[in-house]
C-alpha cells in the first residue's frame, strides 16, 4: 500500500493515482459513488431476474396439452420475452459498471434514467405480449391491446436507443482512463 511518506517522486504519485481510480469494473461496486451506476445494475439484475422467470414460464409452455403443469399459452412471445430481458439485462449491466468511466460521479443522470426506463418500459410490454399472446410486432393489428403494446415496445425501445447513443459518444469523446505509465496522471 502506498502512503504519503513514499510519494515524493513523480513516479509514485502516478501509481497512487492509478490505484486510486480502480478502473470502471469496481466504481459501481463501491457505496461512495453515484448512484446513476447503481440504478443501472440494479435494473440489470433485475432484467436477469425477469429472464430466469420467463425461462420457467417458457418451460412451463412447452409441455403438452394434456400435463398439468401446461399453461396454455403461445410459447413464441415468452422466447422473445426471455431473449430481449436477458439482452436488456446485459446491456444495463454493462452500462452500469462503465458509468463512472463515461459520466464521474454523479454525472449523466438524465441518460441513466432513460436507459432504465426505456429497458423495463421494453420489457413490460413484452410481458404483457406474451401473458396475452401477442408478438407486439404488428402495426396494422385491428385489436387495440396488440397495437398499445407495439407502440409502448417501441417507445421503450426508443428510449433505449437514445441513450445508447449518448453514453457511446460520451465514451468515446473521453477517452481511455489514466495509465500508471502517463506522464500527466
Amino acid at each position: 500500500m502506498i502512503t504519503s511518506s513514499h510519494l515524493s517522486s513523480a513516479a509514485n504519485r502516478r501509481a497512487a493515482a492509478a490505484l486510486r481510480y480502480n478502473g470502471p469494473f469496481m466504481r459501481p461496486l463501491a457505496k461512495s459513488h453515484g448512484s446513476e451506476s447503481h440504478l443501472l445494475v440494479c435494473v440489470g439484475l433485475l432484467l436477469w431476474l425477469a429472464a430466469a422467470l420467463a425461462s420457467i414460464w417458457e418451460v412451463l409452455a412447452l409441455q403438452p396439452p394434456d400435463s398439468p403443469l401446461h399453461l396454455g399459452v403461445l410459447v413464441g412471445p415468452v422466447v422473445q420475452l426471455r431473449n430481449v430481458s436477458f439482452g436488456l439485462g446485459t446491456m444495463s449491466l454493462v452500462a452500469g459498471l462503465l458509468w463512472p468511466t463515461a459520466y464521474g460521479l454523479g454525472g449523466g443522470r438524465a441518460v441513466a434514467l432513460l436507459l432504465a426506463l426505456g429497458a423495463l418500459l421494453h420489457v413490460a410490454s413484452l410481458a404483457y405480449a406474451a401473458s396475452c399472446g401477442l408478438l407486439a410486432v404488428q402495426l396494422l393489428d385491428p385489436r387495440t391491446d396488440a397495437r398499445l403494446a407495439l407502440y409502448v415496445r417501441a417507445l421503450g425501445h426508443a428510449l433505449t436507443i437514445a441513450a445508447l447513443l449518448a453514453l457511446s459518444i460520451r465514451l468515446v469523446r473521453r477517452g481511455p482512463p489514466p495509465s500508471v505509465n502517463s506522464p500527466d496522471a
